[in-house]
C-alpha cells in the first residue's frame, strides 16, 4: 500500500442514500474543476474543453436507477499465492489477474434509455424499440455520483473506459418499479495515470471534498 498520513477525517464518511449515473463517450475524465458540476438532478455535465477541439465532452445522467438495486461492483481473480525459497517458507506474496465488472438497473423506461441500455433500433413509425439478443458492448465512461442527503456530501467512481451491455431483459415486479439491467466490464484506461510501479489503471474515486466548489 502507499504510504500515506492517515487522519481521522469524518466528512468523508458517507451513506449513498441518493444517487445517479452519468456515461460519456470512452476515457472522458472530468477535471477537478468540472466535479462541482455534478449534482443528482443534473441533466448533463459539459466539462471545460481543455483539448481545444470544437466541442466540450459531456456526461449524460442516466436518469432513475433502482432503488433496490444499487450499482455493485464484483471482482474475479486476484487470488494470493505465497512464494517460497529454499531458505524462507513465506518470501514473496504474488497475485493473479483480476477483472472487474459493475452491475446497476435503471427504472427509467422511456425510449432513449432503452435504446442505451439494450442498444436497440427504432421501429416503423418509431412505434417501439428493438434490439438483438446477441450482446453488443459499447465503450463508455461511467461516473456513478452518490449523496449523502444527511450531510449533502457527494463521492464519485469513475470507471472511464467500461464495455456496458444489457444484463438480462426487464425484471418485473408487483412491489417495486420494473427494472432494466445493465452490466459493465471494466477495463484499463491509458488517460487515467500509472501506479507506481508502473501499471495501468482502470478505476478513479474521489472524495467529499473534491466535490467543494473551488
Amino acid at each position: 500500500m502507499a504510504d500515506t498520513n492517515v487522519a481521522i477525517n469524518a466528512t468523508s464518511v458517507t451513506e449513498a442514500v441518493r444517487g445517479a449515473v452519468f456515461l460519456a463517450d470512452a476515457d472522458v475524465i472530468p477535471a477537478k474543476a468540472d466535479l462541482a458540476k455534478f449534482t443528482l438532478n443534473a441533466e448533463s455535465v459539459t466539462l471545460a474543453n481543455a483539448g481545444g477541439s470544437d466541442s466540450a465532452p459531456v456526461f449524460y445522467n442516466l436518469g432513475h436507477m433502482s432503488n433496490d438495486t444499487l450499482p455493485e461492483f464484483s471482482l474475479d481473480g486476484g487470488d494470493a499465492t505465497i512464494l517460497a525459497t529454499w531458505l524462507e517458507a513465506s518470501f514473496r506474496t504474488s497475485y493473479s489477474e483480476t477483472t472487474g465488472k459493475v452491475t446497476m438497473s435503471s427504472v427509467q423506461g422511456d425510449k432513449n434509455t432503452l435504446k442505451t441500455i439494450y442498444n436497440a433500433v427504432d421501429m416503423p413509425d418509431s412505434a417501439g424499440v428493438a434490439f438483438s439478443l446477441v450482446k453488443t458492448p459499447k465503450a463508455k465512461s461511467v461516473f456513478i455520483l452518490w449523496e449523502d442527503t444527511n450531510t449533502n456530501d457527494r463521492q464519485g467512481l469513475l470507471l472511464p473506459n467500461t464495455d456496458l451491455a444489457f444484463s438480462d431483459l426487464p425484471k418485473l415486479s408487483t412491489s417495486g418499479f420494473t427494472e432494466y439491467g445493465i452490466e459493465g466490464t471494466i477495463k484499463t484506461s491509458k488517460k487515467l495515470p500509472k501506479t507506481s510501479d508502473g501499471r495501468y489503471t482502470s478505476v478513479a474515486i474521489y472524495d467529499t471534498a473534491d466535490f467543494k466548489a473551488k
